[in-house]
């Protein structure tokens, strides 16, 4: 049950480095991920709350769910739907408004990968969640 709780908590990991990144600076992980900024206030408050807070919130609830064998198959169900959700909206942009950036591939590829895993990972767990 290691690798199962491993990958739980790296999913969690990723997403609160990224809620506190996009909480303090914004601009900076914006143009990283995007190649721009927001031009308006209400954009850097918006991607605060959204890329911050809600990354950070999303990586706590993985956490809990990884500190012990009970809720670990809830945990891996929740990187599953989390991921593949994100992937599929992702799939939907690349496809709808074309000329994604080389992250967007790498992105989608971080998305699918673990998700799967979680799959596997919570089909040999058994039947009880």
């Amino acid at each position: 049950m290691k690798i199962e709780k491993l990958l739980v908590q790296l999913t969690a990991v990723f997403f609160l480095i990224y809620g506190v990144m996009f909480t303090f600076y914004p601009g900076i992980f914006s143009n990283i991920v995007t190649g721009g900024i927001p031009s308006t206030s209400s954009g850097f408050i918006d991607m605060r709350a959204t890329y911050g807070g809600l990354s950070f919130a999303v990586g706590v609830l993985i956490l809990l769910l990884s500190r012990n064998n009970g809720t670990l198959k809830l945990g891996l169900l929740s990187v599953a739907v989390v991921l593949l959700s994100m992937a599929a909206a992702r799939t939907l942009g690349i496809i709808a408004d074309g000329n994604p950036n080389k992250l967007m591939y790498i992105y989608l590829a971080a998305e699918v990968v673990p998700s799967l895993l979680a799959i596997v990972f919570y089909h040999r767990m058994g039947n009880d969640v």
